[in-house]
């Protein structure tokens, strides 16, 4: 079967943490995790590039505020069309002039392949039950998977860092790996990879522009996660979190 060395290494990097542990203190990392490096070439000529730079206008705006957010309040709620908003622009089809014209989203995609879902985990949502949901980008609409506030609680579990769980909503962006590896094979999975990186941008540039803080992650329980939203073993697996509140 195509893309097998793929899920079988994705599967041996699962994160499968101590359910209930907590994450390392920043303050016990050792200096080469928190050094920044870059790469120069001191001995080659250097051509000097422009400081007077071309106005994106709110687009610019976005760029700058971005940033990672930690801290989120419980007590606070998005509205239902800030959600709208995020998932459409993210992750939805953008529109078509005629039927003929190819199906499109806001994001680029190898060959057009699309292996991706989002799965929004409701906390604090005007107009919607908490729960568990998933985005049906055809549609423009959130499909019930569960409102059993049990199943909410487990997902939690299955966060590793404490202030994530404060957030009003998780969005797991997964992946359904035979769309891709029916064309690509087991290259396929670096596109995957970089096309999951493509959406969780859209969603942090959405976020800075929108007012709303975001946190892109991995600390999270794949196997416990991908139990919770079901997804069918060898055929879809959690890649990638978005944490969103304010």
């Amino acid at each position: 079967m195509p893309g097998e060395f793929s899920k079988k290494y994705h599967k041996q990097t699962d994160f499968n943490f101590p359910l209930g542990s907590l994450p390392s203190s920043p303050q016990s990392w050792p200096k080469e995790w928190k050094e920044i490096q870059h790469k120069d070439y001191p001995r080659l000529p250097k051509i000097k590039l422009l400081k007077s730079l071309l106005p994106l206008g709110v687009f610019q705006e976005a760029l700058f505020s971005r940033h990672a957010t930690r801290e989120y309040d419980p007590t606070k709620s998005l509205s239902l069309e800030e959600v709208s908003t995020l998932l459409y622009y993210s992750a939805g089809v953008k529109p078509q002039k005629n039927e003929e014209d190819p199906v499109r989203r806001f994001y680029p995609s190898g060959g057009a392949r699309y292996p991706l879902e989002i799965y929004p985990i409701i906390q604090k949502v005007d107009g919607i039950n908490p729960g568990i949901y998933h985005y049906n980008v055809k549609g423009h609409f959130l499909e019930s998977l569960s409102e059993d506030r049990e199943d909410l609680a487990l997902l939690k579990r299955g966060l590793l860092y404490p202030w994530s769980r404060d957030a009003a909503v998780f969005f797991f962006i997964t992946a359904i790996w035979e769309r891709n590896f029916i064309k690509y094979k087991d290259r396929g999975y670096r596109i995957i990879l970089m096309e999951a990186g493509h959406l969780a941008q859209n969603l942090s540039l959405l976020c800075a522009a929108l007012k709303i803080n975001c946190c892109n992650s991995v600390g999270f329980h794949n196997q416990l996660i991908n139990e919770v939203l079901n997804l069918e073993n060898e055929i879809e697996d959690s890649l990638y979190l978005t944490i969103i509140g304010k």
